[in-house]
């Protein structure tokens, strides 16, 4: 496991440490180390998102009758 280091302001900090007491959360590392997680794992399933958006978008491009019989000419 690596470890990291932030630096907060001090109402920052403040304001995460009765975060933390008032949530009954572990700590503030496990807090952090699962927004984490929920950060990066929802950015994943956004960039799916749109990925899959896109390759929707291009079927319709891609799957075109018109082109499939142009292109016979050459293959």
């Amino acid at each position: 496991m690596k470890t990291i280091t932030i630096k907060l302001l001090e109402t920052e900090a403040e304001n995460l440490n009765s975060f933390v007491k008032e949530g009954n959360y572990a700590s503030k590392s496990e807090l952090i180390r699962n927004l984490i997680r929920e950060k990066m794992e929802e950015t994943k399933k956004e960039k799916l998102g749109w990925l899959i958006l896109a390759q929707k978008s291009m079927e319709k491009i891609w799957d075109n009758p018109k082109d499939d019989k142009e292109w016979e000419q050459y293959l």
